[in-house]
């Protein structure tokens, strides 16, 4: 459906008339929301390659480190639900221009060595994520919704790769220029480019998805789709987030050097991107959905164990693993807000509801394995941690898979 660009509120399209020239390019649209897309995880995953040099230069103890990789979670959760505010009083587009505006602050005020520094870029940033993930599976909905399988595979493979290429490229960065200062604020270069585009997006003439302010995601409380696709978007991002924020720490316990945990960690998120764009697509076409959550979730499982427990010899290969299971599990998270939404305003709903609600819950995961780790028992607490969320997650993405959509009371 190249070309057509949708009114959120009336489901219809929008004539050509209204849209600029640059929208009727095929791949414009495109190009913003993967560029976006790529930029929701290097505030995080550069952060959690360089914790443990953070932790010496600032001198934070585990459970502050712990905070550190818990506000990002937070502020998905607690700021989430601004997205509808800032879209209808702004306009969608200029309110994702607007958030990467402020995440090129926040990355850029992580070159000031300081507690206080870092403590705001953190909250900064994962306000502005937390907003901008809210707001792009509506834009999935409302101009791909021919295309929901391709484009939320799309959209999560170019996540998990910009997870990666930080993981991976945070260490050497950090040795290459010795301060970790200067590699973690390096990342504000990607979302200076995001900004720059979704400003092209939102300098367009036509005001068509403006119009009035989106329902409050509440009026989803009474259904039981809602909440299970809830859930099981809150339990795989606690598992995504304990893994992001804790995989390199819990790797170099193990005796495994900062620049080879750094890989292995990078490893598993590329690893992400290849079930991050098949498991929507197949989920779509071919294969059973609920067929696809145990698989996926069973791979997770396996592949932290084996990086837990498992030869140091073996463990870029149970990296594969993990990443391949966790790649699925986000893939089929954000495909659940859109299979489950008959209208883009339902997925506007839905998608601040799992958000937002589901990364409050998911913040309790990294949290827990920092305070296991202050009272010694990291490596066995965390693994039956994981294990727990799991086997959670699997019940409610067998309900989200189940056929059917949600359905609004009136608020």
């Amino acid at each position: 459906m190249a070309g057509r660009v949708f009114d959120m509120q009336q489901e219809r399209p929008v004539p050509r008339s209204t849209a600029s020239p640059i929208l009727q390019l095929a791949g414009f649209v495109g190009l913003c929301l993967l560029v976006a897309a790529f930029n929701l995880r290097p505030a995080l995953t550069s952060l959690a390659t360089v914790l443990s040099e953070i932790q010496g230069t600032l001198r934070i103890n585990s459970f502050w480190a712990g905070i550190l990789t818990t506000i990002p979670v937070l502020c998905f959760g607690v700021f989430g639900p601004l997205a509808p505010l800032l879209s209808a009083r702004f306009g969608i587009e200029k309110a994702i221009f607007a958030m990467f505006v402020l995440l090129t602050a926040a990355l850029g005020l992580r070159i000031i060595d300081s507690r206080l520094a870092l403590l705001v870029s953190t909250l900064a940033g994962g306000a502005a994520i937390g907003v901008v993930g809210v707001l792009l599976p509506v834009i999935i909905r409302r101009d791909f919704s021919h295309r929901l399988g391709l484009m939320t595979g799309l959209y999560t493979m170019v996540l998990s790769v910009g997870g990666a290429v930080a993981a991976g490229f945070t260490p050497i960065l950090e040795r290459s220029v010795g301060s970790w200062n200067v590699a973690l604020a390096a990342w504000c270069l990607p979302a200076v480019a995001a900004a720059i585009l979704w400003g092209m997006f939102a300098a367009r003439g036509d005001t068509a998805h403006k119009a009035g302010r989106l329902p409050r995601f509440s009026m989803l409380f009474g259904d039981k789709t809602a909440w299970y696709v809830t859930g099981f978007m809150g339990l795989q991002a606690a598992l995504a987030f304990i893994v992001l924020g804790w995989l390199p720490t819990l790797l170099r316990d193990r005796g495994i050097d900062v620049i080879n945990a750094g890989m292995i960690t990078s490893l598993s998120i590329v690893a992400q991107t290849v079930t991050a764009l098949l498991t929507p697509v197949l989920a779509t076409r071919r294969l059973s959905a609920g067929k696809l959550v145990l698989a996926v979730l069973a791979a997770a499982l396996a592949g932290f164990m084996g990086l837990l427990y498992g030869p140091v010899a073996t463990t870029p290969f149970w990296g594969l693993v993990l990443g391949l299971g966790q790649g699925g599990m986000f893939g089929l998270a954000l495909l659940f807000i859109s299979l489950r939404s008959p209208t883009s305003e339902a997925a506007a709903m839905l998608s601040g509801m799992a958000q937002s609600i589901g990364y409050l819950g998911a913040a309790l995961g990294p949290l827990a394995v920092s305070l296991l780790r202050d009272v010694g028992a990291s490596t066995l607490g965390t693994a039956w941690l994981f294990a727990a969320i799991t086997i959670a997650g699997l019940w409610c993405g067998l309900q989200a898979a189940r056929p059917g959509s949600v359905r609004t009371r009136e608020a």
